[in-house]
């Protein structure tokens, strides 16, 4: 998975986003996790259907769009 541009790679590309990513851990390629803990919570919310894609609606995906070019205006 596309994670260094998940926004636009993934998100806009498909109309989907990951929801729930556990809060103590960092997102990112799983690879980059700093400990097995942190795997393993991400490994149970996404086996326990807690973290889980989300298809977006166009209203959802708009405002997705406007933020990521907010965000990108700002650098």
């Amino acid at each position: 998975m596309n994670y260094i541009k998940y926004d636009v790679g993934i998100v806009q590309a498909y109309n989907v986003q990951l929801v729930n990513w556990p809060e103590k851990v960092k997102f990112g390629n799983p690879s980059t996790i700093g400990t097995v803990a942190e795997i393993r919570a991400l490994r149970d919310a996404l086996k326990a259907g807690t973290c889980t894609w989300k298809k977006l609606t166009r209203r959802e995906l708009d405002a997705h769009s406007a933020e990521v070019t907010n965000r990108v205006a700002c650098w």
